[in-house]
């Protein structure tokens, strides 16, 4: 079904839309206006989030980055329902899906998206990637184009095989947390990691299955990193419309425990690493996409890598505009 999506209709309703919907709460104590299910493929149960929206409307799928679950996207996505339908997909090893021996790759990753799609009659859907979901969304529109309505980019374009090198340049290393309870990594998450907190990383922290499989997760994951190392993005081979939001990083978002350091030259030396370093390898990233894909829409926004939560009012009026420009 054909939809010109309009800015002034999704904008006009987005803020409204959540707390006026139905909610089915889920374990855990998540409030969020979202069902939960389970997909099942033939070696795994795969959680998937379906926050609702009009039949017959275009498909959004969110997928979040290494480590994370759907119930990343909790606080977002909602902000589309008016419009779309949309679901969020969790892998493979992550929260409360399922840890199988095996399926740790970029090409696994999409055939359960598509997956997902056929076990809900979906066609065509957008596909909004987090990080290593960049790898994941950009294998699925090279392999099923036709599947394909358009791809975001949510700081997803950095090209993992200088990952290591570029992290281990970090001048400033993040404190590690010195309380294991949960209450205590919840404030190490707030106060160190992300600097920010929010119902959305409330639910993904919770939501991670302690079943006797979930212990093998941190022997069996590196191997995605490894597979997106290995297999750059291919984005000469998309056709469907691009939009990538780049996080420019900033010495408040990057490392929140020095907003109040009086420490000048501390500060300088993660000021330099940003410049000099982590920034230039999100734009080196974002550049080759805009080579193979010269229409390719490119946003930035100051801030952290989960933009979309630290900056999620920027980030929605980034995707309805680019929605605007589309007849899916």
């Amino acid at each position: 079904m054909a939809l010109k999506v309009t800015t002034l209709a999704i904008t006009a309703t987005m803020l409204a839309s959540t707390s006026a919907r139905a909610q089915k709460v889920p374990p855990s104590g998540d409030h969020a206006p979202h069902q939960i299910h389970t997909l099942r493929v033939p070696d795994a149960a795969l959680e998937y989030v379906d926050f609702g929206g009009p039949t017959g409307r275009p498909v959004l799928v969110f997928l979040p980055g290494y480590g994370n679950t759907a119930h990343s996207y909790d606080d977002i996505a909602p902000s589309f329902t008016d419009h779309f339908r949309v679901l969020a997909l969790t892998p493979r090893g992550q929260g409360r899906s399922s840890t199988p021996d095996s399926g740790y790759t970029i090409g696994t990753a999409a055939a359960d998206v598509h997956a997902l799609l056929d076990s809900l009659g979906v066609k065509r859907a957008v596909l909004v990637g987090h990080s290593v979901a960049g790898a994941t969304i950009t294998r699925f529109g090279a392999l099923w184009p036709n599947r394909t309505a358009a791809l975001i980019y949510l700081d997803a374009t950095m090209d993992f095989a200088n990952r290591d090198i570029v992290l281990g340049a970090n001048p400033v290393p993040r404190p590690a947390p010195t309380d294991s309870t949960p209450a205590g990594m919840r404030r190490w998450l707030a106060d160190v990691f992300y600097g920010f907190w929010s119902p959305a990383l409330d639910n993904d922290m919770t939501s991670y299955s302690s079943d006797s499989a979930a212990q093998n997760r941190s022997r069996l994951l590196p191997a995605l990193l490894a597979d997106a190392t290995s297999h750059p993005k291919e984005y000469r081979l998309i056709k469907a419309p691009v939009l990538a939001i780049v996080a420019v990083k900033t010495v408040a978002g990057n490392y929140p425990w020095l907003r109040n350091s009086h420490d000048m030259a501390l500060r300088q030396r993660a000021q330099d690493y940003l410049d000099h370093v982590l920034n230039p390898w999100y734009e080196a990233g974002a550049a080759r996409l805009k080579l193979e894909c010269p229409d390719a829409s490119v946003v930035r926004i100051p801030g952290h890598h989960f933009i979309f939560i630290a900056a999620k009012r920027r980030v929605v009026q980034a995707i309805t505009v680019f929605f605007a420009s589309l007849t899916l």
